[in-house]
């Protein structure tokens, strides 16, 4: 025979509260069975088992993730500045890295777009141009990428903006999002040259040697004053050239041709000398040989452009003046129509 017993149940509530304090509250957390690593030679995964949801927080400039792998993620970075070095840059950017406080060998990659990544995106390769794909090599270290002097991105459009933003890692599982965008735009390449001489502000210009007397240098009165201003990445060159090759004289069908040479030694002769060359920044502009003699050594003026000043780089308010020396020898045929027609030319080195 069996016995039946009836009786009640027991029934038990479990309470779980969450842990907070007046100031801050944890809204979940939980317990997790571990995880582990899968790689390959090019990628790895590190994975969680348990808990991997969560709620991202984000704002226009802050974004905090979900998950403990979050926290493991280098410091996000930005740019100090981006410029065209005062409109200088029409090929290049300079941009200074802002660690965000990253230790001394994270890495940082950069993004570069010209519509600030709305459909444009692509790297700064580690030798500083541009490509299309990001690789390992592409992430150098905060002094690599010229620390606070920064570094220059080349080979740029002139005249577009661009956009840049930086990312940082620090070994395996740690590349972090890529840091506010800043924008700047390349400049144009441009090349300002003008002529004057010293009692001539506007074409057309003559200088006069003033009577030549026979054995004897006669220089110009006026001197021939150059302006120069350009951001050729190269500088510029400024050439002479002479239509006659000396100083002719149409009634009289006689000429004193043009040479170089210490007129100080020579019977006769004719050309330019350098008196002066400088600029505001930039440069430095430059007199060649055989322009920059002293006393009565001049250069030759000629049918050919003859290379009178130079700028090994770019330059502002470049200034240059020179002079005109001629002597006439004993058997010169005398006239008072000796003349000459001088071309100055201005060539950027883009």
């Amino acid at each position: 025979m069996h016995k039946l017993f009836a009786g009640s149940l027991l029934g038990l509530l479990l309470f779980a509260a969450l842990p907070g304090t007046a100031n801050y509250r944890l809204n979940s957390y939980g317990f997790g069975s571990g995880g582990g690593t899968g790689s390959t030679s090019n990628y790895a995964l590190e994975g969680k088992t348990g808990e991997i949801s969560g709620q991202t927080s984000a704002t226009a400039n802050y974004k905090i993730l979900p998950a403990y792998i979050g926290t493991r993620q280098a410091n996000v970075p930005k740019l100090t500045s981006l410029d065209n070095n005062g409109g200088v840059y029409y090929n290049k950017l300079h941009f200074v890295i802002d660690t965000q406080g990253n230790p001394t060998d994270a890495k940082f990659a950069l993004e570069i777009s010209t519509d600030n990544f709305a459909s444009d995106t692509r790297y700064v390769k580690n030798d500083l141009t541009i490509g299309t794909t990001l690789t390992t090599a592409d992430f150098q270290t905060y002094a690599v990428w010229g620390g606070a002097g920064g570094a220059n991105v080349i080979g740029l459009a002139y005249g577009i903006p661009y956009w840049v933003k930086v990312s940082a890692t620090q070994g395996n599982y740690t590349q972090s999002a890529y840091g506010p965008s800043s924008s700047a735009t390349t400049a144009s390449p441009s090349i300002t040259f003008n002529l004057t001489t010293t009692s001539q502000a506007n074409p057309p210009f003559s200088v006069g040697i003033g009577p030549l007397i026979a054995g004897s240098v006669g220089t110009s009165a006026d001197t021939i004053n150059l302006g120069l201003t350009t951001n050729a990445v190269s500088g510029a060159n400024l050439y002479i050239l002479s239509k006659n090759s000396g100083l002719n004289s149409a009634s009289t069908a006689s000429s004193i041709a043009s040479a170089s040479a210490d007129l100080g030694s020579v019977s006769t002769g004719y050309g330019a000398q350098s008196s002066s060359a400088s600029q505001s920044s930039g440069g430095p502009l430059t007199a060649l040989s055989p322009y920059n003699g002293a006393s009565n050594i001049v250069g030759i003026v000629d049918n050919s452009n003859r290379g009178l000043y130079t700028s090994a780089g770019p330059i502002t308010s470049g200034v240059a003046s020179l002079f005109l020396k001629a002597k006439a020898a004993s058997t010169v045929v005398a006239a008072n129509d000796y003349s000459d027609i001088l071309t100055v030319v201005a060539a950027g080195n883009f």
